[in-house]
């Protein structure tokens, strides 16, 4: 079967009004392709599911373990909203539980590392359904503790499940349509790239992606196409 593997960030659905347009990306993809959605924590501080929001609802004595649960409330809510909204408009869809996503980390809750990929569970959702919704930034260790995958790690997670699901590239998107030689929300004259390497990426200390999604895409060859949710642009491709 053909399968996309696409990330939607914060900023992309931090409203009804934003979502419309990533769930546009995802029903035209899903017309000719299963879709794998991965999703961030809706929105930014002080949002109310932002990640930062939620790490200021707890204490500063609880324990790193004690953290990820919090901060992973975010995606897994996420996950569940954009699930249930795609399924009222009439898109067979499931959200998977991160403890079946797949992830196995070590546990480093803060900054997990990735262990195994195990696709059993996700190829068996993708055989019943035609969009599979899952939280980004998520890991399960061996102990079946949540772990993290840092901040921004959602990014990571999607070129994960590209990996698991031995695909050769993912769409990221975000609210800005590709990578800048600036800010454009600060530079009216900021220039887009249509395409980058990956060291060039890394080089570039940006932002816009989370540096390990772009260390394992260069390890497995697997293409980046940073996207704008409410832009039809082709964006920026990151590629070796």
């Amino acid at each position: 079967m053909d399968i996309k593997v696409m990330k939607f960030g914060g900023t992309s659905l931090r409203s009804e009004a934003t979502r419309k347009y990533a769930y546009r990306h995802i029903m035209e993809a899903a017309q000719t392709s299963k879709v794998v959605v991965v999703v961030s924590a809706m929105g930014r501080y002080p949002d109310a599911y932002a990640t930062d929001t939620l790490l200021a609802m707890g204490s500063e004595f609880l324990s790193k373990e004690e953290r990820a649960k919090l901060v992973s409330i975010g995606e897994q809510l996420s996950a569940i909203k954009v699930c249930s909204e795609l399924l009222d408009q009439g898109v067979r869809t499931f959200s998977l539980n991160f403890i079946d996503s797949g992830i196995r980390t070590d546990n480093n809750y803060e900054y997990a590392k990735v262990i195994k990929l195990d696709n059993k569970e996700i190829k068996m959702k993708l055989n019943e359904y035609d969009v599979i919704v899952v939280g980004g930034f998520i890991g399960t260790s061996y102990e079946h503790k949540v772990t993290t995958l840092g901040r921004g790690g959602s990014d990571y997670s999607a070129v994960l499940f590209a990996h698991m699901l031995k695909l050769k590239e993912v769409d990221i998107y975000t609210d800005v349509d590709g990578v800048y030689d600036r800010d454009p929300k600060l530079n009216e004259y900021a220039v887009r790239y249509d395409r980058l390497t990956y060291d060039e990426m890394l080089n570039m200390k940006s932002r816009v992606l989370h540096d390990r999604s772009v260390i394992f895409a260069k390890k497995h060859g697997i293409k980046i196409y940073l996207k704008g949710t409410f832009s039809n642009h082709s964006g920026t491709v990151i590629e070796g």
